[in-house]
């Protein structure tokens, strides 16, 4: 495995500037990502806070035994009862087949960031992987996508579901996604590591009941010895823990909301897109409500209610509920931050570029519950390089670096264009040009005739062209199918380094890497030692 840096400019604004540690954007969180002493700071201050360790402790050990987590993974839920034990954290949906690759990125990031501040800080860093598993948006991460015959193919996993259903709540239909595991396997090309992929995935499904169950065996599977523990934050018995903060962020919830929306206004003004896009009214909480997660807002009366007005609670129903049921509330995107800092003690948090994003806006909102905000590292970004791909990077004298970042898909028309000699589109353009010029006398007296021949005349014109047209058309199928081998090699290079006109690690799927690569990739990616100042990596495998 070779890994080179590569310098990849974000069409984020708000990311560039945060990265250059511009005062616009850094001045909305507490600390700088890339200073060490940041983390220094950090560390003190969380020695200074008191935390749900023990309750915690218990329930990610057996959760993590469930899901078959090693015995260095177990060994550091027990740890964590050690108030000088520090996490390192970092979350995703619950992808099927553990999702496009960025989830596996962020997971090697958050590893790599805690064993490098563990040595450090001389002390003990957990990496932490937070499972979204209250969102219900099943629809985003349900589907995977994988490289076939030389084009990108969408394979999406059918079960039907009626509600809006925390993913933790999503009991699989076994045999329909066996059926779907089969024809993903079917589709990858046939190597040594096909069919014990096709075991291994399948062995892991077999012991699944739910979709977060499935993706946390499976990312147990991926990242054996690492030491990474997950929590599910759609865990039932996550929220009894959780009871405390809910009232919390209940009585709290005018201020966090007004915070938060007057920083994404302020943000807003100096330039930068909203992408949280938050509202005075939000209440910040999801309830469920006749079975389904609802959203609530908070009306100018004080009430709490569902957006299409589902239920109306007051306050102190709400206070109530997170006591004796709070099973039924779970968190949005504004108080989940919060909700991880009171359950763990954060030493950092490691984003992706949308995170960061609308992690700008919340500073107000730790304030208004006496905390501070983590420091916000950005997630290491690869692109995985097989051999094939490479081979034919060089036989095209192709530029890796501006076929991972914009593709070749202009390359590709530049190759067949120079397979024409003379280029058929000057050809034609020529072509035409002469036949108007020999026509314009006949034009010119047909329409001095009449207007309606002056007329026919001009749709002749069109017509001879569109002859042309036809015949070119013709000439360059012929010229693809002569050059069709050429072309795929180009087609696999998109399909591989820049699929879906974007980074191989958004769209591409880990069955992708792993049918080639050998399921060691991971372990070799998170044992290195990175610089989070760099933006992308190449990794030849």
């Amino acid at each position: 495995m070779v890994i080179q840096p590569m310098r990849l400019e974000s069409p984020n604004k708000l990311v560039t500037d945060y990265r250059a540690e511009h005062p616009s954007v850094i001045d909305k969180f507490d600390y700088a990502p890339f200073r060490q002493d940041s983390y220094k700071v950090r560390q003190q201050e969380l020695k200074e806070r008191s935390f749900p360790r023990g309750e915690l402790a218990d329930l990610l050990y057996k959760r993590n035994k469930e899901w078959g987590a090693d015995e260095k993974a177990l060994h550091n839920t027990e740890a964590l009862m050690d108030p000088n034990t520090v996490t390192v954290v970092g979350g995703q949906q619950a992808g099927l087949f553990t999702g496009p690759l960025l989830t596996l990125h962020k997971i090697t990031s958050i590893i790599a960031l805690a064993a490098q501040q563990s040595e450090k800080l001389g002390t003990k860093v957990i990496p932490v992987f937070w499972i979204a598993g209250e969102d219900h948006d099943v629809e985003e991460i349900n589907h995977i996508y994988l490289p076939k015959q030389h084009h990108l193919h969408k394979f999406k996993w059918k079960q039907q579901l009626t509600q809006k259903v925390a993913a933790s709540d999503v009991v699989l239909d076994k045999e329909l996604t066996h059926n779907f595991l089969q024809e993903v396997i079917a589709a990858l090309p046939e190597t040594a590591v096909t069919k014990d992929i096709h075991s291994i995935v399948s062995g892991l499904l077999d012991q699944s009941d739910t979709f977060v169950d499935f993706f946390a065996r499976l990312i147990h599977h991926l990242y054996r010895d690492s030491g990474l523990i997950l929590l599910d934050s759609g865990d039932k018995e996550l929220r009894r823990i959780e009871r405390p903060f809910f009232q919390q962020l209940i009585k709290k919830q005018q201020e966090i909301s007004a915070g938060v929306y007057n920083t994404a206004q302020e943000l807003q003004q100096q330039g930068y897109s909203n992408t949280l896009g938050p509202e005075i009214e939000d209440a910040n909480l999801f309830c469920y409500i006749d079975g389904e997660r609802t959203l609530l807002i908070r009306d100018e009366e004080g009430k709490w209610r569902g957006k299409a007005d589902e239920a109306v609670f007051t306050e102190d129903e709400m206070l109530q509920m997170a006591e004796a049921a709070p099973e039924r509330l779970s968190n949005n995107v504004v108080t989940r931050p919060l909700m991880q800092d009171y359950l763990l003690p954060v030493l950092a948090f490691i984003a992706g570029p949308g995170e960061i994003s609308y992690w700008s806006n919340l500073q107000a909102g730790f304030h208004a519950v006496g905390y501070k905000m983590p420091p916000i590292m950005p997630r290491l970004s690869f692109t995985m390089l097989d051999s094939k791909t490479e081979k034919l990077l060089h036989r095209y004298q192709l530029n890796k670096k501006k076929a991972i970042a914009g593709g070749v898909n202009a390359e590709k028309l530049q190759y067949l264009a120079a397979q024409q000699q003379p280029p058929l589109a000057v050809l034609s353009q020529q072509v035409k040009q002469a036949m108007a010029d020999l026509h314009m006398p006949l034009r010119q007296s047909a329409a001095a005739i009449a207007d309606d021949l002056g007329r026919l005349a001009d749709k002749n014109l069109l017509h001879l062209e569109e002859d042309i047209d036809f015949l070119v058309g013709r000439m360059e199928a012929r010229i693809k199918e002569q050059h069709h081998v050429a072309l795929s090699h180009f087609d696999h290079v998109q399909a591989a380094l820049h699929p879906e006109q974007g980074l191989q690690e958004r769209t591409l799927n880990v069955f992708a890497i792993w049918n080639t690569s050998g399921v060691g990739i991971w372990r070799e990616l998170w044992q290195k030692n990175y610089d989070f100042t760099t933006e992308h990596y190449i990794v030849s495998v």
